[in-house]
């Protein structure tokens, strides 16, 4: 049970990391609102750490943080040392930030690097999880939400990236999963907002039903067809492979544009 806890902290770390890096990405949010896809709507997917670290870093040293600055910087390669010793290593992640805590002692006289209270946070989500785990959903989303409003007061300067609707919903997300979306996405963001994500998660899950179907089905008439080439002329072989495999794709897509929707 530790080490699964242990697992999802790295996880939700991989994650703040990630939610800080996009910041600093040029462009990203005008991107996706052109596209009118949320950015809730899909799961987050995991960068390196000292990447995303260092490219906070900049934010706040250019003058974007607004709040003053809770963090201390680091030089650009000693932050992705420090990002390496957290995600790079076997030991359970209380250690680990024992571990980084030493490291930036040598380089800091006071505070902590951006990683290290990343780290800390991560590791306070997965105790919240491991006390959470016989609370109701609600109870849980309620412990969350007063975890991150108490991080958010204490840490301003990082609430803008860390703790705004769409980054406490993946932290949910990575905690709890995808089973009660619809409950995570009301809990955290705006009515129409919510609605608009679900909508795109529902286009998203009939995609990717729809995809799992046709590769099943796929799967199934290329065993068919194998089993009754015996010794058929090769040509004469691919030509009526052909045909089957091209008639399948007409009739399934056909079928499925007559498919009742689901949500």
């Amino acid at each position: 049970m530790k080490r699964r806890h242990g697992i999802l902290a790295l996880a939700v770390l991989s994650l703040l990391l990630l939610t800080l890096g996009r910041q600093d990405e040029p462009g990203s949010a005008a991107a996706a609102a052109q596209a009118g896809t949320p950015p809730t709507a899909s799961p987050p997917q995991p960068v390196q750490p000292g990447v995303a670290a260092h490219g906070a870093s900049a934010t706040a040293a250019t003058g974007a943080t607004k709040a003053p600055q809770s963090w201390r910087a680091m030089p650009e390669g000693m932050s992705q040392q420090l990002a390496g010793e957290i995600s790079d290593s076997d030991q359970p992640l209380a250690e680990r930030l024992a571990n980084l805590a030493g490291v930036e002692s040598q380089w800091l006289s006071e505070g902590e690097s951006l990683t290290l209270l990343q780290g800390r946070y991560a590791e306070a989500l997965a105790q919240l999880a491991s006390d959470g785990e016989q609370l109701t959903l609600a109870e849980r989303l309620a412990a969350l939400t007063r975890l991150q409003d108490e991080w958010a007061a204490q840490y301003p300067d990082l609430a803008a990236d860390l703790f705004n609707p769409d980054a406490r919903l993946q932290q949910a997300r990575q905690l709890w999963g995808d089973e009660e979306l619809e409950t995570l996405v009301r809990h955290f963001l705006p009515a129409g907002r919510a609605e608009a994500s679900l909508a795109f998660a529902g286009a998203r899950q009939q995609q990717l039903d729809q995809r799992s179907r046709y590769q099943l089905q796929l799967a199934e008439l290329e065993q068919q067809l194998a089993a009754s080439q015996g010794a058929t002329e090769d040509a004469r072989w691919q030509q009526h492979r052909e045909e089957v495999l091209g008639q399948f794709r007409r009739d399934f897509f056909a079928q499925e544009q007559g498919r009742p929707r689901t949500d």
